[in-house]
């Protein structure tokens, strides 16, 4: 794989590297290459010349990695904390920080999961970087490299604990009002760090673009030329962690976009654009049209998913001519009054203007993202659903119409981070499925009890150690985590307190510690409206 590959980051001399350092993704190489995340922190840390960085996925790596003091992970989903283990098990590392000694690596990570509440996984890790990469990173590099060479575990830590972004999950403690009942207090251990955890906002230049770094054949989207147009959502639905978390909305200029294509195109003529919603780009056609200029020269461009109300038929036309045959937008739910109260910012006509636009323009298919189980959800809001489906299946008989289907997961550091899972979600699935099939539309759900295991764990706090302890990692079954969750002590909530109660405002969540006053004030005003 990694013979195959192009690298488009320029080399760095490291004949004077002093620190080792192994940078894995919880998955294979081709998962793993793809993600844009992953490619961004190796670069953070690849360009300094004091710092050799080794890839490691689950199927390979880049060679031996006996001598990295340093293991980094990024996790993008709760359940990647499964192959996470099996990386540290593989290179015999101590699962639980606590018991790796002066000989063992310290253990790092961050992304968005880690971000959000990283109580669940605490034990893994020794430190955790919060906010953008393109702040932490940088500052946690620093910090290794001043570090005497002889430096313990816990003086490693102490200087880390200082540095704005990081957290030492060590340094806390956590107290409950009984064995299996809310969190009392949060407070900082005995061991002494002076930790005080904050997530951190990367301000990006004018001619920033976080980008590609390495080509390769072998990864999902194949030879594809990745680049973030738009960090953050400007519409703060009240489930939306991309929306809450990367918090401000940053947009990449145009012609950063224009310069950034126009020195790759001698290596790939496919490129993609990522963001939350890219079509809230504020000169969203004038990239189009950027890229479109270029479209004799061979490229072809993919896109993410885009918002509804931001599909204009020139739009449309664009996309078609540069190879797009489709759209993705999410409109969670047909019902207008549903969409209204999770905060869509998204009208029916917008919806159908949309496919009109994409069938004017050339499109041929569009792929909608629907969810059920939201809070404030009721039967009449899924018949709305399935009467909308029709009549866009009845009027727009030239695009090719798929659906989507989730279960609504609270995620924390969001308005509905308190509100629980739907008990009837699993019902309310099959009856989108049956009622799709009825009317010709393919329905792709997703599984509704693998949606309990994430929100278990995107609520979770530690005492789900025991439970992630004994997950078989070989296995990676729903029947593992029936089986955990069965024999859990007494000590650790069920999945109903963890996924599906509605938790009082004024409960200390697993996360308090790590967002401010202010920011769950915002967060329940939002809520309330």
């Amino acid at each position: 794989m990694f013979k195959d590959e192009i690298r488009l980051a320029p080399y760095i001399d490291k004949r004077q590297a002093a620190i080792e350092l192994a940078w894995c993704f919880p998955g294979t190489y081709s998962i793993g290459m793809t993600g844009l995340g992953y490619q961004l922190v190796w670069w953070l840390m690849e360009q300094d010349p004091q710092v050799l960085v080794k890839r490691c996925f689950t199927d390979m790596d880049e060679g031996d990695l006996s001598r990295c003091r340093y293991f980094g992970f990024t996790l993008s989903w709760e359940l990647d904390f499964i192959n996470m283990v099996h990386i540290l098990d593989k290179y015999r590392i101590e699962r639980d920080s606590s018991t790796r000694s002066d000989n063992d690596p310290i253990v790092f990570g961050g992304g968005p999961v880690l971000t959000a509440n990283p109580e669940p996984f605490a034990h893994l890790f020794d430190v955790i970087l919060l906010g953008d990469a393109e702040k932490t990173v940088p500052a946690f590099i620093d910090c290794l490299k001043n570090l005497n060479g002889n430096a313990t575990r816990r003086e490693k830590l102490e200087a880390l604990a200082v540095i704005p972004g990081i957290y030492i999950p060590s340094a806390f403690e956590f107290s409950y009002q009984s064995e299996s009942g809310p969190i009392s207090d949060i407070r900082p251990n005995a061991q002494g760090l002076n930790n005080q955890p904050q997530k951190l906002i990367f301000k990006p230049p004018v001619d920033y673009i976080a980008q590609t770094q390495i080509l390769s054949p072998k990864t999902t989207w194949g030879d594809s030329f990745l680049m973030e147009i738009i960090r953050s959502c400007p519409q703060e639905c009240g489930f939306c962690l991309a929306s809450y978390l990367t918090k401000p909305v940053r947009f990449t200029s145009v012609d950063t976009i224009g310069d950034t294509v126009d020195r790759i195109l001698p290596y790939t003529k496919k490129v993609g654009l990522l963001g939350p919603s890219i079509s809230e780009h504020p000169k969203f056609l004038e990239i189009l049209e950027t890229l479109y200029a270029r479209v004799d020269q061979g490229l072809q461009v993919t896109i993410a998913s885009v918002r509804a109300d931001t599909i204009t038929e020139p739009i449309a036309r664009k996309l078609s001519q540069m190879g797009q045959r489709s759209i993705t937008i999410a409109i969670e739910s047909g019902s207008q009054r549903l969409r209204d109260l999770i905060r869509k910012n998204l009208t029916t006509k917008e919806i159908e203007d949309c496919l009109s636009a994409a069938e004017e323009g050339g499109l041929q298919a569009i792929k909608f993202y629907g969810m059920v189980g939201l809070p404030y959800e009721e039967q009449a809001d899924l018949d709305e659903t399935v009467a909308l489906m029709t009549r866009l299946k009845k009027t727009h008989k030239k695009l090719k119409l798929t659906l989507g289907v989730s279960s609504f997961v609270p995620k924390a550091q969001t308005p509905f981070q308190w509100l629980g899972r739907d008990e009837k979600a699993g019902d309310k699935i099959e009856f989108m499925r049956k009622a799709m099939a009825k009317i010709g539309i393919e329905v792709r759900p997703e599984s509704n009890k693998w949606s309990d295991i994430q929100a278990l764990l995107s609520r979770g706090d530690r005492r789900l150690t025991p439970i992630l302890n004994t997950i078989d990692t070989s296995n990676q079954s729903l029947g593992s985590w029936r089986k955990a969750l069965r024999e859990r002590s007494s000590s650790c909530p069920d999945l109903q307190y963890y996924a599906y109660r509605e938790i009082p405002r004024d409960e200390i969540l697993p996360w308090s510690h790590l967002s401010t006053e202010s920011n769950t004030a915002m967060l329940l005003q939002k809520l309330a409206k």
